[in-house]
């Protein structure tokens, strides 16, 4: 993979025909945690004492923990909702939403319509709603249907093109030019 510095934000590694290494969402919400409840069409609910669909991961960690956005969206919504409780909705294009929820709090100034960046701290967890501990409770949705947010194929960043494809092949055969000669020099060196 080589480096490609970004043109309006951070850079990314694209391999080399310019196909981006990273993939457009990341897979957890939060740092440093565990899952305590996985995606489920039926899991006995703590608060409920019934079973029903957990259409989401719980990933449990310290109160006041940061929760970031694992994708760049638009805040499609910022509130309390029923169980859920402090719930953050972002809009991911035409085809996805992600849902974090049981929130202790939002972060200052985050509101409906913002753009938000992959990375973007958006709240902190905490065990509002219907909650039995501090997590928070993280969901993806494909055209508004919950999908498993450890397993669903989620799609790449955009390739290099144009301008950038053409300035991007340019480095690598530069930088393959200079792995050979770095290459002849060691197995120059190694029969001396």
């Amino acid at each position: 993979a080589v480096w490609v510095p970004g043109e309006s934000r951070p850079g990314q590694y694209y391999d080399f025909e310019g196909r981006s290494a990273a993939s457009t969402f990341l897979r957890y919400p939060i740092e440093f945690s565990r899952i305590s409840s996985g995606f489920s069409k039926a899991r006995m609910h703590p608060v409920l004492g019934r079973r029903k669909a957990h259409k989401g991961t719980d990933f449990a960690a310290r109160r006041g923990t940061k929760i970031r956005a694992t994708s760049d969206g638009i805040i499609h919504s910022v509130g309390a909702q029923r169980g859920y409780g402090r719930t953050v909705v972002i809009q991911h294009g035409k085809k996805f939403t992600s849902l974090y929820a049981h929130m202790k709090g939002y972060k200052k100034g985050l509101r409906t319509g913002a753009k938000i960046n992959q990375g973007d701290v958006i709240g902190y967890v905490g065990s509002s709603g219907w909650a039995t501990g501090p997590h928070v409770h993280y969901e993806i949705r494909r055209h508004g249907r919950p999908v498993n947010p450890l397993t669903v194929k989620l799609p790449q960043a955009a390739p290099l093109t144009d301008q950038r494809l053409i300035a991007h092949t340019r480095r690598v055969e530069q930088l393959k030019s200079q792995f050979a000669l770095l290459e002849q020099v060691q197995l120059a060196a190694n029969f001396q």
